[in-house]
C-alpha cells in the first residue's frame, strides 16, 4: 500500500478509537492522530530491507509480535518525551492509553500490508490475505475514503 493509504487509514481508525476514551481533554485524539502518523513511518523505515533490488519487508517490524510492541514503545516514548518537555506529571492511564492506540496504529499498518502480495509475518509463517500490488489505485483509495470516514465518525462529524 501507498504511504497515503496508510496515513489516512491508520489515522482514522486511531482516532475511531481514541474518540471512545473517556477523557476531559482532546488528548486521546492528538496522541492517537501522532501515532497513525509516526507508526507507519517507522515500520516502514525500520522494516524494510532490500532483496534482489526489490524492497522487502522483515520480521523485525511487519510481524504479528513485534508491530505492536514497536507501537506501544512509540506510545510510550511520545508520552514520556511530552510530558518532560512539558513539565508536567505522568498518570499511569495516559501511558496505558499510549500503549493501546501505538499496538492498535501498528495493526492497522500491517492490515493494510496485509492485502499485498508482500505480506506481513504472522507467527510462523508469512501471511498474506490478497495479493494486490502496492500501487493498486482502487485499493489505495479505498482505504483512503475508509480512513476519512473513520476519523470523522472518530470526531463526530459523521
Amino acid at each position: 500500500m501507498k504511504a497515503v493509504a496508510h496515513n489516512f487509514f491508520s489515522v482514522g481508525a486511531e482516532l475511531c478509537f481514541a474518540s471512545a476514551v473517556p477523557w476531559p481533554s482532546p488528548l486521546p485524539l492528538v496522541l492517537g492522530a501522532w501515532l497513525g502518523l509516526s507508526i507507519g513511518y517507522v515500520l516502514d523505515w525500520v522494516g524494510h530491507s532490500t532483496r534482489q533490488g526489490r524492497s522487502v519487508r522483515t520480521w523485525f517490524t511487519h510481524s504479528l509480535v513485534t508491530a505492536p510492541l514497536w507501537g506501544a514503545s512509540l506510545g510510550v516514548a511520545t508520552v514520556f518525551v511530552t510530558a518532560g518537555l512539558l513539565g508536567v506529571a505522568l498518570r499511569g492511564q495516559l501511558v496505558e492509553l499510549a500503549c493501546a492506540l501505538g499496538a492498535i496504529a501498528a495493526y492497522s499498518h500491517l492490515l493494510l500490508d496485509a492485502l499485498t502480495e508482500g505480506g506481513i509475518f504472522g507467527l510462523r509463517h508469512r501471511i498474506a490475505v490478497a495479493h494486490f500490488g502496492n500501487g493498486n489505485a482502487v485499493l489505495n483509495s479505498t482505504f483512503v475514503l475508509i480512513g476519512i470516514a473513520l476519523g470523522l465518525e472518530g470526531l463526530h462529524i459523521l
